[in-house]
């Protein structure tokens, strides 16, 4: 997954492909949200709060999406859907994973390729186009309080916290729009680069 620790004061990337109606998928990767380093000792937790300043999609536009689209699979899909959003790669969002084809940058053909593999129609997947065109990057205020486990180490992490944050391009007809989306799940990664905790909390 792409690393974009420095994205939060990085406007959304433009898109490169050719114009058609859909979505394309600009970046994916993690976010550092928060500049302090934490320390979680061996077998312990510690309980963390910061509020975040950042331009993106709303919490209320992100949830809305997801069940839109959750909302218009079949039953097994939405399984498949499921699966992804407890992945923490997906940052509790499945539509995150979904997008990106597992974490990376689409195109408008393999988002749309995704879709009709979900049993998606075409009427369908434009009424999650014509959702998203609507949507708009603000400036949102997040308050984070939450805790950080360190339950599977016998030694003590030190690292920061980072979100998963999606750089987007909707394209209707002549109109686009192009989005940035943060995911509630946050989790910390540790200085070693091969440790990762997870943190019970959300951004919203």
């Amino acid at each position: 997954m792409e690393n974009l620790s420095t994205v939060f004061a990085n406007p959304a990337a433009k898109s490169t492909g050719v114009a058609t109606d859909g979505v394309s998928v600009n970046a994916y990767g993690q976010g550092q949200c928060s500049g302090v380093t934490y320390t979680v000792p061996a077998h312990g937790d510690i309980k963390v709060g910061f509020t975040l300043k950042m331009q993106c999609v709303t919490p209320k536009n992100v949830d809305a999406l997801d069940a839109l689209i959750r909302g218009m699979l079949s039953a097994s899909n939405q399984k498949k859907y499921d699966q992804l959003t407890e992945k923490s790669s997906s940052g509790g969002r499945g539509f995150f994973l979904w997008f990106s084809a597992g974490g990376s940058r689409t195109s408008y053909k393999q988002t749309t390729h995704i879709m009709e593999s979900y049993g998606l129609t075409r009427e369908q997947q434009t009424k999650i186009i014509d959702a998203m065109v609507k949507m708009a990057n603000e400036v949102n205020t997040f308050t984070y309080k939450g805790t950080i486990n360190n339950d599977k180490y016998d030694y003590s992490v030190s690292g920061s916290l980072f979100g998963i944050v999606m750089d987007a391009t909707i394209q209707k007809g002549e109109n686009h729009a192009q989005l940035r989306f943060l995911a509630p799940n946050v989790h910390l990664d540790g200085n070693d680069g091969a440790s990762s905790l997870p943190s019970v909390g959300k951004l919203y």
